[in-house]
């Protein structure tokens, strides 16, 4: 039997490209359910038809909103999803706006999902305005049959009494869609957005002149017309994506029931096309050096061969608006030296540079006086420890771009035991620095508020539980600090009202650390008072020498004592032991110390702290 070898061939090609362009799409079953919270809302009667529309749909993802921690543990029980998320006020407190996916079939990236706060300070709990915090959740999933990633964000905006909120947490929601880590890998954004299909909000998710990312509600992608109800007889819910022709929403509907909440859950099925040959994003691990042309993604730039040292190739032909992406592992936060090897035809040049969409700085560019005539020029840049987005954008043409190095221009030499001056940090936000009338003088960290932050690279020498003084002063309101080692929470101190901006004391606690490397932030609570040092040491360091004592004519004898001890003249005094817990007090000339044990102790009479010895 004879054969047409050229059809053959002709049927293999056809065969083997649409099982290529197969393997190139991604298709999705997503989900939106908002769940209700269960108080007063007989969350016993509806729980399990809530699970039963999780196990019958099967979706691969599932945003969720308004559900508690243990509604969430009943349905990831019941259903056997994975989830991942917080509670809006933290930890498991309050609802979330948690994330189930399919665990069998993808692999959560965690580096890249986390949590933020609809509000100026998205890292904390915290909200625009309205009596409830509002959180985003968002994951990166990975397909672990093709290796092929997604973003889900979910949200759970504002109440529809407050447009303005709603209209920034849009706003902020497509800045951090719009910036994520992996600019080749498609974004959804699910959620109970609170805004009907009219309202501005919607309206400007759509076609907003400023919305970094305009999206698609893939419902009306499949039914252009006709009236929708996803609760409260209008629609609230939505399932997003970007407007882009890789996305198409092949089939979307919403599921009409009362049982299981006060909303109705909204289903779509979501295809999308990756390129043929998709970035691979490099992360480069800071401090580094990171050759401009290893972007992760990129707009307007070109390449070509460079005869700088090392050779290779630069970036060129560079516009204003062109930009890199680069992603970075930060090892430390620190203030860094940031030098780029540039070469330039104008002395106008500047290239403006943004961390995760916020704005950091602009960089003037010399002259260099030829394209490839190339020159480091050095600069200084903060950067946060952890993965983030570096993006060079030009705000001026006229140079290129060879590579950019950032090398820690603070190693703090910090060592634990030891005292640590507070304007000695490695990061800081929200923080100014003023002269000091403190003994010592110097500087001090001052105009603190709520949510301001000092971090510092210490080396703790061995694991132990430490003494901890820290000098502070304050007019007339108790501030209070989070002390965290390594992003966790380690004390909550609250600060004495001093009676001024530079009267200055010694507040004194124990702080556990363990030895090696850290971390160690100082987190504004409570604003209110100014900061200069804060000292570590353990009994064998001899912390009684951190007491300041003045030379002045007040005075007691005798030291060392036993039973009492006599002032000069009659005094209101305290007596505190080494870890500042206060052990005596009196208005007296003469103080009888025989119940206090041998040891060390700081006496407070007259303004004045002095050491006291009892044998």
């Amino acid at each position: 039997m004879k054969t047409n070898k050229k059809l053959v061939l002709l049927l293999l090609f056809v065969f083997c490209k649409i099982t290529i362009v197969k393997a190139q799409n991604l298709k999705l079953k997503m989900m939106s359910f908002n769940i209700q919270q269960p108080y007063g809302t007989d969350w016993d009667y509806r729980k399990a038809n809530a699970a039963y529309i999780i196990n019958t749909t099967q979706a691969d993802v599932i945003g969720t909103q308004e559900a508690v921690n243990y509604q969430r543990d009943y349905l990831q029980q019941q259903t056997g999803y994975a989830w991942f998320g917080t509670g809006r006020d933290g930890g498991n407190n309050g609802e979330g706006s948690w994330i189930f996916y399919k665990g069998d079939k993808y692999t959560l990236d965690t580096p890249n999902s986390g949590n933020f706060w609809m509000s100026d300070t998205p890292n904390v709990p915290s909200r625009f305005g309205g009596s409830y915090n509002r959180i985003c959740t968002y994951v990166h999933l990975i397909e672990k049959a093709t290796g092929k990633g997604f973003y889900v964000f979910n949200v759970h905006f504002p109440t529809p009494d407050l447009p303005n909120e709603r209209l920034k947490s849009m706003k902020l929601l497509t800045q951090r869609m719009a910036n994520r880590a992996i600019q080749s890998d498609p974004v959804f954004a699910t959620g109970d957005f609170n805004s009907n299909e009219d309202d501005a909000v919607t309206l400007w998710m759509k076609n907003g002149p400023d919305n970094p990312i305009k999206c698609r509600d893939t419902y009306r992608d499949v039914h252009p017309t006709g009236n929708v109800n996803t609760g409260f007889r209008t629609k609230f819910d939505y399932i997003y994506c970007p407007n882009d022709a890789k996305y198409t929403s092949q089939y979307s509907w919403v599921i009409n029931t009362s049982v299981a909440s006060d909303h109705f859950p909204i289903v779509a099925e979501i295809q999308y096309a990756f390129q043929n040959n998709p970035p691979v994003p490099t992360t480069h691990l800071i401090p580094g050096k990171v050759e401009a042309e290893q972007y992760a993604s990129q707009v307007g730039t070109e390449l070509e061969n460079t005869t700088d040292n090392g050779l290779g190739q630069n970036v060129g032909y560079l516009e204003t608006d062109d930009w890199m992406d680069y992603k970075v592992n930060v090892a430390a936060t620190s203030n860094y030296n940031f030098d780029l090897r540039i070469a330039s035809t104008s002395a106008n040049g500047a290239l403006n540079v943004f961390i995760d969409g916020q704005y950091n700085q602009t960089i003037n560019i010399p002259l260099t006086n030829g394209w490839q005539n190339w020159q480091t020029i050095t600069k200084n840049i903060n950067l946060p420890s952890g993965i983030h987005i570096i993006r060079l954008q030009v705000a001026t043409a006229g140079f290129n771009l060879n590579w950019f190095k950032f090398v820690d221009s603070n190693p703090s030499g910090l060592v634990i035991p030891g005292k640590i001056e507070a304007e000695n940090y490695s990061y800081t936000f929200g923080t100014q620095l003023e002269d000091t009338s403190d003994a010592g003088a110097g500087k001090n960290v001052g105009f603190l508020d709520a949510n301001d932050i000092l971090e510092y690279s210490v080396t703790v020498a061995n694991t132990s539980n430490y003494y901890f003084d820290i000098r502070v002063a304050s007019l007339a309101s108790s501030g209070r600090i989070n002390v965290l080692v390594d992003n966790q929470i380690k004390k909550v101190i609250d600060l004495p009202v001093t009676g001024g901006w530079q009267n200055w004391q010694t507040h004194n606690s124990t702080i556990d650390l363990p030895q090696g490397t850290h971390k160690i932030k100082l987190e504004v609570v409570r604003s209110g008072f100014n900061l200069n040092w804060f000292n570590f040491t353990t009994a064998s360091t001899a912390r009684e020498s951190l007491v300041i004592e003045k030379a002045t004519s007040s005075s007691f004898y005798p030291n060392p004592a036993t039973d009492y001890i006599h002032f000069d003249k009659e005094y209101d005094w305290t007596i505190y032991d080494i870890t500042g817990k206060k052990i005596a007090v009196g208005h007296s000339q003469k103080a009888d110390l025989a119940a206090l044990n041998a040891g060390i102790y700081i006496v407070h009479f007259n303004e004045e702290q002095k050491k006291l010895i009892i044998k």
